[in-house]
């Protein structure tokens, strides 16, 4: 094997740590969440409590990945999809810090809501919902990263427009009870920040569906509407 083979191979090696360094984040921040909403649901606060003291690993791990990905890029000058794919990573690792805190804010906000009367079954009901949607496209959109995979990516940002319109309705419902229920307001406003959490999640999980899409097809689609979005990553190549 010669010197250019060499470093070749060990490139790919280094590539390929860095995207399983990204799943292992993804699963953490997944499992943060999970117990988050669990925490809320039941509300156990010894479960909140170790959320918000976990997400110091998630916080860690996001600085490894970044110094890795500035190493690989001092390191090997790395061109073209090989670039995009490291600069990918970085932006995904930051929409994955950011699911994390919003799992540190549930968690936080659990003891406030259940204390409030906040821990009512319909609303926690619609919240367990949409946690599920949630975290069912952040797993879609890393499995979308992990195989290249453009058609799970758009169908990952296609679930995020109907999921909008779902968040939106139990953010109303919580706002109407503001009127109704003025006594109620402090912890109301804590549900909504809630929903509202949970809202972003999706969010994120969206964002890294079209930070895949800049890495496979080098086109920058954060600013692009649906219909666009579509055009671009699935047109034939």
């Amino acid at each position: 094997m010669n010197l250019s083979e060499h470093l070749s191979k060990q490139f790919d090696a280094d590539l390929t740590a860095l995207r399983t360094r990204v799943v292992e984040m993804g699963g953490m921040v997944d499992e943060q969440f999970r117990r988050a909403v669990e925490a809320l649901a039941t509300s156990k606060t010894m479960v909140a409590e170790e959320v918000i003291r976990n997400d110091a690993s998630v916080n860690a791990l996001e600085v490894r990945i970044d110094d890795a990905c500035a190493h690989l890029i001092a390191k090997r000058q790395p061109a073209a999809s090989d670039l995009r794919m490291v600069l990918g990573v970085s932006k995904i690792v930051s929409e994955l810090e950011r699911i994390g805190d919003k799992a540190r804010k549930i968690a936080r906000l659990t003891a406030k809501v259940s204390e409030g009367g906040g821990n009512d079954a319909g609303w926690i009901g619609d919240i367990e919902r949409l946690a599920a949607g949630a975290r069912r496209m952040l797993r879609e959109a890393l499995n979308a990263f992990v195989r290249s995979d453009l058609e799970t990516a758009v169908s990952v940002l296609r679930s995020n427009r109907d999921f909008a319109g779902d968040t939106s309705v139990v953010s109303k419902e919580v706002v109407r009870r503001m009127s109704a229920q003025p006594e109620n307001v402090p912890t109301l406003l804590d549900m909504l920040s809630i929903t509202r959490a949970v809202d972003r999640v999706a969010d994120h999980a969206a964002n890294i569906a079209e930070h895949l899409v800049y890495i496979v097809r080098g086109t920058d689609v954060r600013h692009a509407t649906l219909e666009q979005i579509e055009k671009e990553a699935l047109a034939p190549r």
